[in-house]
């Protein structure tokens, strides 16, 4: 009687295990960039839009989440400054941002995404031309 009583609790406990392992990986963890800033004119707004996902620990984009994204210079070789809307609710898990730009030239600038509690993200390099 006693081994099947410890044997029941050791499968109980695996149980609640894998069930904590499988609800942590999809507990959003980290931002993302989903689409990456293009290269842009000084002063001009960069193409298009700049998509930050939130996502889980399986990479998964988690479409219930709707924390606020923030946006800033990163590597800054031209001395700019950021201008638009450098923070955003996120919509299905998506943080859109639209119209930034930069206002000096340089070769190598990257942008962070951050959110509250979350690992941020570094965009890839790009360049702000004159």
């Amino acid at each position: 009687m006693r081994l099947h009583v410890v044997l029941a609790l050791t499968t109980l406990a695996a149980l609640a295990c894998k069930d904590t392992q499988s609800s942590l990986a999809h507990t959003p963890i980290r931002v993302v960039f989903l689409t990456e800033p293009s290269d842009a004119a000084a002063n001009a707004p960069i193409a298009g839009s700049i998509d930050i996902g939130i996502v889980d620990g399986t990479g998964t984009v988690r479409n219930d989440a709707t924390a606020a994204v923030t946006i800033a210079i990163g590597t800054n070789p031209g001395g700019a400054t950021l201008s638009g809307t450098s923070s955003v609710n996120a919509v299905n898990g998506i943080a859109s941002f639209t119209g930034l730009s930069l206002d000096k030239a340089g070769t190598g600038y990257t942008l962070v995404a951050g959110s509250a509690g979350l690992t941020p993200d570094t965009s890839r390099t790009f360049t702000v031309t004159p």
